[in-house]
């Protein structure tokens, strides 16, 4: 979602299903590796870009229920906050300061969901501004995904569920701020997850069709595209959230929803020998089929504040490929100078699984450039020897 200041350039983007600009890649000589479940750097390090070390951690106590505690569910504050929250501080080539969640068993994909829009095959989303991203430093943390829809084109519920939220947004919370999505309808499905209730969240609809208490089945409309909110410009907002019904307790949607037959998913984990999450750094998938290859970019999560944004409880991914074609790809990664690679193949209508284990995090070394003395360098005889010479100043390399 973007924020109000950038809410006439996000729209341009959200209408946009095109993919990110296709980078220039080094050549190397050291071939692919053969598929492991753990990277080894194909190059020797070279010129390692500058990443922020993660922050010393401070253990904070854990409080220990006693048998006298009684849990009690906590309402959800639906006050609209005024003034309205700032956009905070994300990060991007950030090693995360605690280990990552770690997978539940064998990978195994849920695509339970239809697509919320008519018509079969693939959904298509806005590739430039995917869950867990700001959109390259330009809007708030998208804890969504976007679809683009002509104003009027039918909602439809993804599954069977029942209706608990059908009305404006100006004056109850359900987003970032108040007014976030316009008109929104929210289900809460028949079935759970992990033992959670999940909801599906439209956003920026009209023409609300579904009443809250009614149930509907999956395929049913609920509402139309609309727009409205911090959207100026008709599309659908997708949000899917587990355990309860809060802005930030979402997942990736296209971890739910059926690729369709001409298409597969990949969800990967990036993270450093201690487990810990490489945030907001750019992935790359690279087709090998043809004489040309296309590159696909995409972005880990990012590091936020707020923890808006969640892995799959048991896929525990930090980044994300969806609406792929299936055949064989390199996924390409470049840290601290330090070049990965790693084959993989997508299948129609299946999930894909991979993880990058990376080498672990260089602190840059500070060299100081020593100015040459007049021993050392000489000096024309029209140019005076200066009294002192300046004093070293430590610079840090990037």
């Amino acid at each position: 979602m973007p924020t109000e200041s950038a809410s006439a350039a996000n729209d341009v983007a959200l209408a946009a299903v095109a993919t990110m600009p296709m980078p220039t890649l080094a050549a190397s000589s050291t071939p692919i590796p053969s598929p492991t479940l753990t990277l080894t750097p194909s190059t020797t390090p070279t010129d390692p870009p500058t990443l922020t070390p993660p922050p010393t951690q401070t253990n904070t106590p854990t409080a220990v229920p006693t048998a006298t505690m009684t849990p009690t569910a906590v309402p959800v504050n639906r006050q609209c906050p005024d003034p309205a929250p700032l956009r905070p501080p994300y990060t991007r080539n950030f090693l995360g300061p605690i280990p990552w969640p770690t997978p539940v068993g064998d990978p195994v994909a849920h695509f339970e969901f239809i697509k919320p829009v008519p018509g079969g095959g693939r959904t298509i989303i806005n590739k430039t501004f995917p869950y867990g991203s700001d959109g390259d430093g330009r809007y708030l943390i998208h804890n969504g995904i976007d679809i683009a829809g002509e104003l009027g084109l039918p909602v439809l519920a993804v599954a069977d569920g029942t209706v608990v939220v059908s009305q404006a947004d100006d004056q109850e919370l359900y987003g970032w701020r108040c007014d976030w999505y316009g008109h929104l309808v929210v289900l809460e499905l028949d079935q759970t997850w992990q033992g959670q209730p999940i909801y599906v969240l439209y956003g920026h609809v009209l023409g609300l069709s579904a009443e809250v208490g009614q149930h509907v089945a999956q395929g049913e409309p609920v509402a139309e595209v609309g727009f409205g909110g911090a959207a100026t410009v008709p599309h659908l907002h997708l949000e899917i959230r587990v355990g309860t019904n809060e802005f930030g307790s979402t997942r990736n949607p296209m971890l739910w929803i059926d690729p369709g037959p001409t298409r597969g998913v990949l969800a990967g984990r990036l993270i450093d020998p201690q487990g810990r999450p490489w945030q907001g750094v750019v992935v790359t998938l690279i087709s090998a089929d043809g004489d040309e290859a296309e590159f696909v970019n995409t972005f880990t999560y990012q590091g936020d504040p707020q923890n808006l944004i969640n892995p799959d409880e048991l896929l525990a991914e930090n980044f994300l490929f969806a609406d792929v074609l299936p055949g064989e790809y390199t996924l390409y990664v470049k840290l601290q100078g330090v070049e990965y690679r790693q084959p993989v193949q997508i299948i129609e209508g299946e999930l894909t699984t991979v993880e990058l284990v990376t080498e672990a995090y260089k602190t840059p070394t500070p060299t100081v450039e020593v100015p040459p003395t007049p021993e050392s360098t000489p000096v024309p005889e029209s140019t005076p020897v200066p009294e002192s010479l300046p004093t070293a100043v430590p610079t840090e390399e990037s």
